[in-house]
């Protein structure tokens, strides 16, 4: 996808009303997203709209070296479920036996105290990892290199002080977009969990973050946070965000912040989300 504006990515959550039905994972039958708990341990399969309709968490198992997960994706390009590891371990998982198998181990350094946010970039075929203490990394799944370690993560300084200043509240990540599409642009939106707000990190690389929207909500540590879309045609037409604090799940407006919520989880302490592709 070449990336010509963020104009789509950015009105498309202005119509996620008029998004139809989620469709199903495979990994769970009838549930559509995926969400990391338990510490990064469990796996739990749950439709986001009826998140009262959850599988029974999986425990998961075959990590090498890694104690935990600490983010989870799908991959559009291979519609695989992938999780990081909290010693830098990249796992292709089974959501449904919490199975993990390690793919590759491409040198991520890592702070064990910070809370983290991941999500597949479907233009770049690379995966981007963001951290509540400003470490904005790259990882190219095309050339299987190292970790790329970006710029840090910044926001607009508070009036009357001007310039920016470090984010260190950044927990969760999502791009827009998901789809193969070569004139589909993506947009990398992130939740600052600091300041309790939706921001949009544009350029990406650079670490630069802009604010679109608050939360309405305090909001703290690590939750969970994705984006779905709707393709037509192999492309995406319409996009919904959800995002999960504790057991609560929100749906997100990506252009004023609002969460309302939608209902509750059967399990807490929800790390990271990843929702199910559509086909």
């Amino acid at each position: 996808m070449k990336k010509t504006s963020i104009a789509l990515a950015v009105t498309g959550a202005v119509i996620v009303a008029g998004l139809g039905t989620v469709p199903a994972a495979s990994a769970f039958g009838s549930a559509k997203a995926v969400g990391l708990a338990g510490g990064g341990t469990t796996l739990v399969g749950f439709d986001p709209e009826r998140p009262s309709r959850a599988s029974s968490p999986q425990t998961v198992t075959g990590l090498v070296q890694d104690t935990a997960l600490i983010g989870i994706d799908y991959r559009v390009q291979d519609g695989e479920l992938y999780g990081v590891g909290n010693q830098g371990g990249i796992y292709v998982l089974d959501a449904r036996r919490g199975k993990a198998v390690l793919q590759d181990r491409p040198r991520v350094t890592l702070d064990g105290s910070s809370a983290y946010g991941v999500d597949f970039n479907p233009a770049a075929n690379a995966l981007r990892i963001v951290s509540s203490n400003g470490t904005n990394l790259r990882v190219p799944f095309a050339t299987a290199a190292a970790a790329i370690v970006d710029g840090p993560l910044t926001r607009p300084a508070i009036a009357p002080a001007t310039g920016t200043v470090p984010a260190t509240g950044v927990t969760a990540a999502a791009y827009t977009n998901n789809d193969l599409d070569a004139t589909t642009a993506t947009t990398l939106f992130v939740i600052d969990t600091e300041r309790d707000q939706v921001a949009i990190q544009s350029p990406a690389n650079a670490g630069s973050t802009a604010a679109t929207g608050a939360l309405g909500a305090d909001v703290s540590g690590d939750i969970g946070f994705d984006i779905y879309s709707d393709l037509r045609r192999g492309k995406t037409t319409k996009i919904k965000a959800y995002a999960v604090v504790g057991s609560t799940v929100h749906r997100v407006d990506l252009l004023t912040g609002a969460a309302p919520a939608i209902g509750k989880l059967r399990v807490g302490g929800v790390t990271d989300l990843a929702v199910a592709l559509d086909d």
